[in-house]
């Protein structure tokens, strides 16, 4: 079966799927560490980006592109 050439998105496609990521992970954990790690400011924020940075970018970002293509590859066909 050959591959659908899929282009990569753009620009602004990234930025939508990155702030779909990023507002969930914004909301929760940094009042997690607040409450179970650290209570002061900077360490709240240090702690916090160094957890979702490697989330988005290891995890979220690389499964929401997979389903993008999974999408594209479908176009009006039935995927699911």
């Amino acid at each position: 079966m050959k591959q659908a050439n899929i282009p990569p998105p753009s620009k602004h496609v990234m930025a939508v799927l990155t702030f779909l990521a990023l507002l969930p992970l914004v909301y929760v954990i940094p009042p997690w560490v607040a409450a179970h790690i650290s209570d002061q400011h900077s360490w709240v924020t240090l702690i916090s980006v160094a957890s979702i940075v490697p989330i988005i970018t290891y995890g979220l970002l690389p499964g929401m592109l997979r389903l993008r293509a999974k999408l594209y590859r479908c176009g009006a066909k039935s995927c699911l």
